[in-house]
């Protein structure tokens, strides 16, 4: 893992774990797009790409399932 998926996760995770009573800043569409640009991000190899699949996998989780 890099220094910039370090800093990063640290900033993700902090933010979920004190924040979980905020209003949300994203509608659901656009979270959707997030989440689907990050997984493009996180098939690279490159920097970034192991907090974007970190950010990827907690934002679908708290995404309402289709159906």
């Amino acid at each position: 893992m890099s220094d910039l998926d370090d800093r990063l996760l640290s900033l993700v995770d902090t933010v979920v774990d004190a924040d979980e009573q905020r209003l949300p800043l994203l509608t659901l569409r656009e979270a959707r797009a997030a989440v689907e640009l990050l997984q493009l991000l996180a098939r690279g190899e490159g920097n970034g790409s192991f907090a974007a699949r970190h950010l990827a996998g907690n934002l679908a989780r708290r995404l309402p399932t289709d159906g």
